[in-house]
Formats: C-alpha cells, structure tokens, sequence
C-alpha cells in the first residue's frame, strides 16, 4: 500500500504535477516527498521499498564467546556454598582467568537476559524500617553528646520490632 503511494507520487511529478500539490493531497510532508525523489534518482530499481532501521553494527554488544563465559562463571559461583554471585565476583573471576571484562551494566545485561538474576525472597526492599528515624521529641544536636544516646535507645525498638519483636538494647535494663 505504501510503495504504491510512493510510486504513485513520483509518476504524478513526473507527469509534471508540482511536487507541492502532490504531497498535500497526499497528506506527506515536504521532506517525505523529497526522500522518495532522492532514492528515485539513485537509480536503485527497488527505491519505492522501506530500507531497515537495524544499526550496521552494534559496538556494545559482547561476542558469544564472552556472553557464555559470564553465564558459565555465575553458575560456576553459584554452585559453590557462600559464594557471592554479583557482577564484581564474575569481574573477579574473570581477572583471575586473564580475560579482561566488560562493564558493570553488561554484565548486569547478560545476565538478566539469561534469566540468572533473583530477587532476595528473605528481605525485600521497602518492608525494613529506616535507620534514620528519628522520633519527634528528640533533639537533633547537643553539645554534651547525650541526645545520641538518647535517639539509640528511642530508634533501637523501632528498628527491631518489626521482624523479630520487642527487643531490649544492650546495656539497658
């Protein structure tokens, strides 16, 4: 349908109809017009089809090579007990192996894409109290030092109720 447009408006121009009329009953732009034109006169015999938007390479993409190294390295770390399985321990791997490593976010890539990223089932983020809570009637700066004292023994039942229940500081009766 639209190679037909396209074909069709350059038939009208060269047929001598002005290229003004012929993008505003065709509802194109100016520049739509003149694209069409251009590739046209490059003589190519398909100039009326779609060329692909796809970039002509990729400088950011890692080969198959180093993909599968990152994959083989976090379920290396992964089968071992108390391991860390983030990227700066597949980094680590890597500088040890004597391969040189892509960044953060790429490896980060790879493995979201693989499916080798969980989630912390045992903590969730947003369910744990903020450290910096501070309760309304306490001072925020005292020259003899103990209002901080004082804001550990008020934020130290908040910080560890939620999880574990009522818990009393160390050192208070």
């Amino acid at each position: 349908m639209e190679e037909q447009v396209r074909k069709n408006a350059i038939d009208r121009y060269l047929k001598g109809e002005l290229p003004k009329t012929i993008y505003r009953e065709l509802n194109r732009s100016k520049d739509w017009f003149f694209k069409w034109l251009k590739r046209f006169r490059s003589g190519s015999p398909d100039w009326y089809k779609d060329h692909s938007r796809a970039p002509l390479r990729r400088p950011k993409s890692i080969s198959a090579n180093d993909r599968q190294r990152i994959i083989a390295i976090r379920e290396h770390l992964a089968s071992q007990r108390f391991a860390q399985t983030g990227v700066s321990a597949i980094k680590w791997e890597l500088t040890k192996s004597g391969y040189g490593f892509p960044s953060d976010s790429t490896i980060n890539r790879v493995l979201k894409r693989e499916g080798l990223i969980k989630k912390n089932g045992l903590h969730p983020q947003g369910s744990c109290v903020s450290v910096l809570y501070r309760s309304p009637g306490s001072q925020q700066h005292s020259p003899s030092g103990l209002c901080r004292s004082a804001l550990h023994q008020r934020r130290w039942p908040v910080l560890f109720t939620q999880h574990h229940g009522p818990v009393q500081p160390p050192g208070l009766p």
